[in-house]
């Protein structure tokens, strides 16, 4: 074929193209069911319009902007929900008693290639940077709704779910037999809440689990810091309000259910939100609480929480036991509040959901968002150690919890941590 007809051929088979191209800018991408960003335009040169994978990327970029995409789409879900009873969505999983699951929260345990030896290798490169700059150091991995309530799963899901348990359990028994100061195993603090909970921890449609899973990471990681210090807390339920699940939104069901979100409150201490900044999508937030009147409840001092969308769940919770609490989460981006916080915390403490640790390594210690979290703590100055403030002490006894929501018994080693003052 001359050069001149494939030329032709190119310009018949792009004219039409270009004409939708040139109105398509105008169309406001909507890819929130997608649980993703909309595509962005890919860099073209004059000789990729004989390439087939060139028109395969710029058809992608359209299809985010086609007019009614997302109504479409869920006018399709629905037609295979009602009528064959499933969901056309290979990032979801369909479980029991209408529960959802997110499948990269099995998937990505089963990845090959997994080595607990890594991940521990991931865990100290933080722990080693942050006591550098004389700041007690905590990592959590938040257990995920497949490994907590496995029991809503679909017969083959629960089976690859063991297959996941397995490799977990292979890297908690090296994280006992080889113990990381500062990194707390929560996995059993979630299912013993789970066993005694009025209703469930994590949301049944939805990624997420609810403030009454965060508060029980909240409460190990306290009582981890000061075993001593009392972890009640007062739960209320608020008024119903409607939201629409993440997992039925990105299975394009966008269904509305009614929750009462519970709140807490600890006795004698009184929370303010002191900050807020947007940052690239998401932004950090940073609370302080005093005690009220003559309370003698202790506040442990100034944490930061560098953490994904499961450490910002627990805002309400956890920032009842700091005197600061600032929550960095990892797409907020190098804001000011979060340096400056970074730079004053005695304590940062790393959340991370589970899904994330099998892709943890030395070099990407917080997986996918580890240059994010690596610039973060490029701002800290090593070698300056904090006055030793209250709340910091070693053992002397268990915790108590109240009854409203247990906590398990079990705890890894305690960090080092400096003495008690009598004040802040």
């Amino acid at each position: 074929m001359r050069l001149w007809e494939k030329i032709l051929i190119a310009a018949v088979t792009a004219g039409p193209l270009v004409a939708v191209l040139a109105g398509s800018p105008l169309l406001g991408p909507d890819t929130g069911d997608l649980n993703r960003d909309p595509l962005p335009f890919p860099d073209l040169a004059a000789a990729d319009a004989l390439d087939a994978a060139t028109y395969g990327e710029v058809g992608a970029w359209l299809r985010d902007r086609v007019p009614l995409r997302r109504q479409v789409r869920a006018i399709d879900t629905r037609i295979d929900r009602g009528l064959f009873g499933d969901i056309d969505d290979a990032m979801i999983l369909q479980g029991r008693d209408g529960w959802l699951y997110f499948e990269p929260a099995i998937a990505n345990g089963l990845a090959p290639g997994f080595e607990p030896e890594a991940v521990r290798e991931g865990i100290l490169g933080l722990k080693s940077q942050v006591e550098a700059a004389g700041k007690t150091f905590l990592f959590a991995f938040a257990p995920h709704k497949p490994t907590v309530y496995p029991q809503y799963l679909s017969e083959r899901d629960a089976r690859r779910q063991d297959r996941v348990r397995a490799r977990l359990d292979e890297f908690r028994e090296l994280m006992r037999r080889e113990p990381v100061g500062g990194f707390i195993d929560a996995w059993s603090d979630l299912e013993a809440a789970a066993r005694t909970a009025p209703e469930p921890l994590y949301y049944p449609r939805d990624t997420h689990w609810t403030p009454l899973g965060a508060v029980a990471l909240t409460r190990r990681i306290v009582a981890t810091l000061d075993p001593g210090l009392d972890t009640a807390l007062e739960a209320s339920r608020g008024k119903p309000r409607k939201y629409v699940p993440d997992l039925a939104r990105y299975a394009g069901l966008d269904t509305t259910e009614t929750i009462r979100p519970w709140s807490f409150r600890r006795p004698g201490i009184r929370v303010q939100k002191a900050g807020v900044e947007k940052g690239a999508k998401t932004a950090a937030y940073q609370y302080r609480a005093r005690r009220k009147g003559r309370s003698d409840a202790t506040l442990l001092p100034k944490i930061a929480v560098i953490c994904d969308s499961y450490g910002t769940s627990m805002r309400p919770s956890l920032s009842q036991y700091f005197a600061t609490t600032t929550f960095i989460h990892v797409q907020s981006g190098l804001t000011a509040l979060a340096t400056k916080a970074i730079a004053e915390a005695d304590i940062v403490l790393f959340v991370r959901v589970e899904r994330f640790l099998w892709q943890t390594t030395a070099d990407m210690p917080f997986a996918a968002d580890s240059a994010e979290v690596l610039e973060l703590l490029s701002t800290l100055r090593p070698g300056r150690r904090p006055a030793r403030s209250s709340g910091l002490t070693p053992p002397r006894g268990p915790a108590r919890a109240s009854a409203a929501v247990t906590r398990a018994t079990t705890s890894p080693p305690s960090p080092q941590l400096p003495e008690r003052e009598e004040s802040l």
